[in-house]
């Protein structure tokens, strides 16, 4: 019984060591980082309730971002165990009833939540008994509970039937979201517990259809795939092809769109909707800049740290191919970084969404900031990304790679302000870091020949 639980559980362990094995310095950086977080969040805590400060957080913020970190995590995790083809291929096909086995793998996934979320909180209390502050509330604590519960509920139920081919069985989903987004009260995400509960058993035992439903793409005429390319190009096309098959081209200029607003609304607006009275005047003259750092930082993430790492680590199983063929490494890599200036392009939206609000005064600093940024995102992504080329793609190395892109940029943003407000001729100084940090990335480029060479030599024949 359960046997298809325990061997999930089993494989997800034995994959955690092993990457723990394999990158100790990164799963250590990011152990710390999360350690850190908790300390400063139970501190925040400590003093929000004994000092007397004019910051207003509510617990039903807390409480709503905790909802939807587990909602967005089971929805993953359903589409990696159950959802991914060939996970559940054998288990599927054995005399074992279906609804049970896709029953199984929602258990695995709901015990290993409720352990995270268990630690976490657990870690949290620990950290507030040493402050001088009251940690009895036993009512908050369940509400809470029953939230992660509810949350996984929910996000299963979202990706079980987002893939069926009948997605009209997402509307009980839909329909409790809307609900609980519109009360803003955590009474009412209890309360829908057992309605997400038989909404998700229902989803279960209708789950083969998603399961089967496997959308394929639809191939193009042979004669327009035969031409004659450099090797550069080729490779520039095999990847552009990959970003355009998976439609990630038209999410990245959604996204930069999207962003672009809402970076110049909070720009205009923004110290009056997040910033209390009494800390807008200390913080005022820094909020315009901090809401365009802020907002690059995302595009940056998602339309260059990701698709820059995604360029090697997707390579996990033709790395043996790619090895045998007759393109040196210089090239490849080359060829695979080409595809980040079609990227860049998919974020231009963002310059012109945002200069609605900020006006063109501002366009050279946000032009620059996002060039620049663009440029030293491919210096940390890419040699990270060759250095664990041809293994799995790993969340950790992706947060990783975010926070040292924040511990780089924030300087370098304030550094761009006071040049273009102290200097002059500040443009001149801006292009000249930006020239800089792409003769750092040409250098980087060359260290990643010699690093890919290292761990996958060429054969001699």
């Amino acid at each position: 019984m359960f046997e298809t639980t325990k061997t999930i559980i089993t494989n997800s362990q034995r994959d955690l060591f092993n990457k723990i094995k394999e990158s100790p310095v990164l799963y250590f950086f990011f152990s710390l980082i999360m350690f850190f977080s908790v300390l400063m969040f139970s501190f925040l805590a400590f003093y929000l309730q004994v000092i007397d400060t004019p910051l207003d957080i509510k617990l039903e913020d807390v409480f709503f971002m905790v909802f939807f970190i587990f909602m967005i995590k089971s929805a993953v995790d359903i589409y990696n165990h159950f959802i991914k083809p060939g996970n559940l291929t054998y288990s599927l096909s054995t005399g074992i009833s279906q609804s049970k086995t896709v029953f199984e793998v929602f258990f695995s996934i709901f015990l290993m939540s409720i352990v995270i979320w268990f630690v976490f909180s657990t870690l949290f209390i620990l950290f507030l008994m040493i402050f001088p502050i009251d940690i009895y509330y036993p009512l908050e604590y369940l509400f809470f509970n029953m939230a992660v519960i509810t949350a996984i509920f929910i996000g299963s139920t979202i990706t079980i039937n987002f893939f069926s081919d009948k997605r009209y069985r997402l509307i009980p989903s839909v329909i409790l979201l809307g609900f609980i987004l519109l009360s803003q009260k955590p009474i009412f995400v209890v309360l829908t517990m057992p309605l997400a509960l038989l909404h998700l058993t229902w989803s279960i035992k209708n789950s083969l259809s998603s399961y089967q439903n496997i959308r394929r793409k639809t191939r193009i005429k042979e004669k327009t795939q035969i031409k004659i390319r450099s090797n550069i190009r080729a490779t520039f096309f095999k990847e552009i092809t990959i970003l355009w098959r998976d439609k990630l081209f038209f999410s990245f200029i959604f996204t930069s769109a999207i962003t672009g607003f809402g970076t110049g609304y909070l720009y205009l607006y923004g110290d009056e909707l997040l910033i209390p009275a009494a800390l807008r005047e200390i913080y005022s003259q820094f909020l315009p800049s901090l809401f365009i750092f802020v907002g690059v930082l995302i595009v940056v993430i998602y339309t260059s740290v990701f698709p820059s790492l995604a360029l090697f680590l997707n390579e996990e199983k033709t790395m043996w191919i790619i090895r045998h063929t007759p393109i040196d490494n210089k090239t490849l890599i080359i060829g695979k970084t080409t595809t980040l200036l079609l990227c860049f392009i998919t974020a231009i939206p963002f310059i012109a969404f945002i200069s609605i609000f900020v006006g063109l005064e501002n366009l050279i600093f946000v032009t620059w900031l996002l060039a620049i940024s663009y440029v030293i995102s491919a210096c940390i992504s890419i040699p990270l990304g060759i250095k664990y080329v041809g293994k799995k793609s790993d969340i950790m190395l992706l947060y990783s790679v975010t926070m040292v892109l924040f511990v780089i940029l924030s300087p370098l943003a304030f550094i761009g302000t006071y040049i273009l407000d102290n200097v002059y001729y500040g443009e001149f100084f801006l292009s000249l870091l930006l020239l800089i940090s792409i003769l750092v990335l040409y250098l980087l480029l060359n260290l990643s020949e010699k690093l890919l060479e290292l761990r996958y030599p060429k054969p001699i024949y």
